[in-house]
């Protein structure tokens, strides 16, 4: 049985650091394949969490990619079932979204290696409190987004209010890119190659360069998080157990 389903958007957008996690933990994990018209079979009680990955599409472009639609009505049961989820750049969005959050396109395409700002409750949260204040991390993206009702804005920067938020105890959604490694950014990079050219902000040179510096920080900084998400994620699937036997 697969215990953690991936939503995955793009073949280059992947789990990254966070796949040694799980496997180190001895976590079974399957990508669902969204760009290929995948859907999962699994029933919520095999499903120990989903993690909705990154993509270069927008929310609200379900006529273009129909599995958006699809994909925020899962979520909706996945939160009304107690499900964890975490969700990274347009995961966040899409949390954001299916939660009736608006989600529309920013003023300025956050890509590289920029600073966010802990909020008091990000500073205390037990999944990103050791992240330090003014932590520079990866991003790519140029869409934006409102908290969702109930939501608590856990990190911010210059250009984007909300850069991480969670919802209770058991969903996540972060902005930036905790996950990627080097190899990742740059096939990012060598793909979206037309797209920089446009952006005269942004020079990829710098981009690498910047890569070799904060990486391995970035490395610590997604390990930790996931890693106490994954113990959260099993300690959410004891207490399912327990509920469901109580019921028999």
């Amino acid at each position: 049985m697969d215990d953690v389903l991936v939503f995955q958007h793009e073949a280059e957008e992947g789990l990254g650091t966070f796949a040694h996690i799980l496997e180190e933990q001895k976590v079974g994990f399957r990508y669902i394949h969204l760009f290929r018209d995948e859907m999962p079979t699994e029933s919520w009680d095999e499903v120990r969490a989903l993690i909705i990955l990154g993509g270069s599409m927008g929310v609200y472009e379900e006529e273009k990619y129909p599995f958006l639609k699809w994909e925020k009505t899962i979520i909706r049961a996945a939160i009304k079932n107690n499900i964890p989820l975490l969700g990274i750049c347009l995961g966040a969005q899409l949390i954001a979204s299916a939660a009736g959050a608006q989600v529309y396109q920013g003023n300025f395409q956050e890509i590289g290696w920029y600073p966010i700002s802990m909020t008091l409750e990000g500073e205390m949260d037990p999944l990103l409190g050791h992240i330090p204040n003014q932590a520079i991390v990866f991003h790519w993206h140029g869409d934006s987004f409102n908290l969702p009702k109930g939501a608590q804005r856990l990190a911010s920067s210059i250009y984007y209010d909300n850069q991480a938020f969670c919802m209770g105890r058991n969903v996540y959604g972060l902005q930036f890119h905790l996950e990627v490694t080097p190899a990742m950014i740059d096939l990012w990079i060598d793909q979206h190659s037309k797209e920089l050219a446009r952006l005269p902000y942004i020079a990829p040179d710098k981009m690498r360069a910047d890569t070799a510096t904060y990486s391995p920080t970035l490395k610590y900084y997604g390990e930790r998080f996931f890693s106490e998400f994954i113990r959260r994620v099993s300690a959410s699937k004891s207490r399912r157990e327990e509920e469901q036997e109580a019921k028999v």
